[in-house]
């Protein structure tokens, strides 16, 4: 180094000038209580972000460093913030279903479901159907669902309901016609078509049945998906969620996601899991299914990933056609009512998990998830431990002799039990779900997911809330968050970039009314988001 190169370091170092450019950030939250969730660090009073990151985590004189001309500085006033949260288990479109076709209160009897029927708006009927949420087959004459009942007012007008639990659906005479279906038509597997004590259908179908009817709704147009799409992700935002787990994806799905998602609208960290072996929930048949899994690359973006599937093992524990499978009187699983046989969904695991996919399977019973551990240990077997870690969906009850499995096999817990704020006789069988102690205890990654379909909204809060008051089986709140944010970044491999607030990570980032750690577990619910933060971008802020 020169001379006179030397004497102007001396001076600029005696000033206290910095060598190098300021680490200038395009936003500062100070003045705040963080909380990370980086167990090194778990808490922090400001952070930096820049280009969507975070470049400091830390004190408000810290960050001070980081402030310049042009920096947004957000003043927290105390407020309490944490990471966005992972929504492990939505149904975005089925969600969004509400603001899309006809409407039912659920606790309608068939003279209200008549009725609003007839007064569903002609934008709301699609290629001439008439297709509505929700009924219960329990508030009908006699406790039956029956076609009968609806045919009298739409006799020419095909009509199809979906049933509370999304599960299952009532058609009328119409919709029979046009789908073939009569006395002779046989049971598909994994799926019911119910019957009169005369042998005729009584319009119900149950489970994978519902496809004999659903191939033949004309597919919603591309605008409407767009439109519901893009009121997801508002939503998303508004409940404080910056990632999640689209459970059944379909190819419509993907095109407009991606679309969306290049055209710089969508707003969340999505991981889609294409419906395999349930047509009705995929919303294609099966060889498209295939094509679309074998061509998933084609619909990834920055923020949509397509390495995912989904299959069901079992149905839904909620009444009065519950289908989930428990383990029978003598410990074993009731084969004949699983969704998939045992041999089919080991193979198909060992398949997509050699394949790089990750599965989720919907479980429920305590015999849909040995089958689903089952098939996960039969891919470890046959492919040795692939690092993909295998989603157990919804989760509720473990038998005592599967309860280590999942820890041992790199299985997720994902839990939903967020839908226990339905409360009620059809509910009952929902007693003694989630071992949420019993897995964390076993070392079980735990994800949690909304299950938004059946809910309003995907409200992760009082399920958060939840956990910590479930009797023998609560956990801790540090828990819960983190089964809420880095747990699932854990679970679909982003770990490394979301789920927590450290540097170099995505700055995905929420705002709450209250801190979490200052108030009772049953206050928990009530949260409101303040603000969310996404890739450093504010994409939500509560009206004042």
């Amino acid at each position: 180094m020169k001379i006179g190169s030397m004497a102007l370091l001396a001076v600029l170092l005696a000033s206290g000038a910095k060598l190098s450019a300021e680490p200038v950030a395009d936003t500062v939250y100070r003045h705040g209580r963080i909380y990370t969730v980086d167990r090194a660090h778990p808490w922090a009073d400001a952070v930096a972000i820049k280009d969507g990151k975070f470049s400091y985590v830390g004190t408000d004189k810290g960050v001070q460093a980081y402030i310049g001309t042009g920096t947004r500085v957000v003043d927290l006033a105390g407020k309490f913030a944490m990471p966005g949260l992972h929504d492990a288990h939505q149904h975005m479109l089925k969600g969004e279903a509400r603001y899309i076709y006809c409407q039912i209160a659920p606790e309608s009897r068939i003279e209200q479901i008549v009725a609003s029927l007839q007064s569903c708006s002609k934008d709301r009927q699609y290629g001439g159907w008439i297709v509505a949420d929700v009924y219960r087959g329990d508030l009908f004459p006699d406790g039956h669902a029956d076609r009968k009942y609806l045919d009298a007012a739409f006799p020419d007008t095909p009509v199809y309901i979906r049933e509370w639990s999304y599960h299952h659906g009532l058609a009328n005479t119409k919709a029979l016609q046009i789908a073939g279906v009569d006395r002779a038509t046989a049971d598909p597997e994994g799926g019911r078509v119910l019957h009169r004590a005369d042998g005729e259908p009584t319009g119900e179908f149950l489970s994978k049945a519902t496809w004999l009817i659903t191939q033949h709704i004309p597919a919603l147009p591309a605008a409407t998906v767009d439109e519901a799409l893009l009121r997801t992700a508002a939503l998303c935002a508004e409940y404080g969620i910056t990632s999640a787990q689209e459970a059944t994806a379909s190819r419509q799905m993907l095109e407009e996601m991606r679309k969306l998602d290049l055209a710089g609208k969508w707003t969340l960290r999505t991981a889609t899991h294409i419906v395999w072996g349930n047509p009705a929930s995929a919303l294609m048949p099966p060889q498209e299914t295939e094509e679309v899994i074998a061509h998933r690359k084609d619909y990834a973006t920055s923020h949509i990933f397509t390495d995912f599937v989904k299959i069901y093992v079992d149905g839904s524990p909620l009444q009065p056609h519950s289908t989930d499978v428990e383990l029978d009187d003598h410990g074993e699983v009731a084969v004949a009512r699983l969704y998939e046989k045992p041999a089919v969904l080991n193979a198909a695991l060992t398949r997509f998990d050699k394949m790089g996919i990750k599965v989720k399977m919907h479980a429920v019973g305590s015999g849909a998830i040995r089958t689903a551990l089952d098939a996960i240990e039969a891919a470890r077997t046959a492919n040795g431990n692939s690092g993909i870690l295998h989603d157990v969906a919804h989760s509720l009850r473990y038998s005592p002799q599967d309860i280590d499995r999942p820890a041992r096999l790199g299985a997720v817990g994902e839990m939903s039990p967020a839908i226990w704020q339905i409360k009620g006789p059809l509910t009952k069988n929902l007693a003694g779900a989630w071992p949420f102690k019993s897995l964390l205890a076993r070392g079980t990654l735990m994800t949690l997911g909304s299950d938004w379909v059946v809910l309003p909204a995907p409200n992760l809060f009082p399920a958060i809330g939840g956990m910590l008051d479930h009797g023998p089986e609560s956990i801790g709140l540090k828990d819960a968050i983190e089964i809420a944010t880095i747990n699932g970044a854990k679970s679909v491999g982003w770990d490394k970039v979301n789920g927590s607030i450290e540097v170099g990570k995505f700055a995905n980032m929420i705002v709450l009314d209250r801190d979490l750690f200052k108030i009772p577990a049953a206050d928990i619910g009530e949260t409101k988001v303040l603000s969310t933060v996404f890739e450093g971008r504010e994409v939500y802020a509560r009206p004042q």
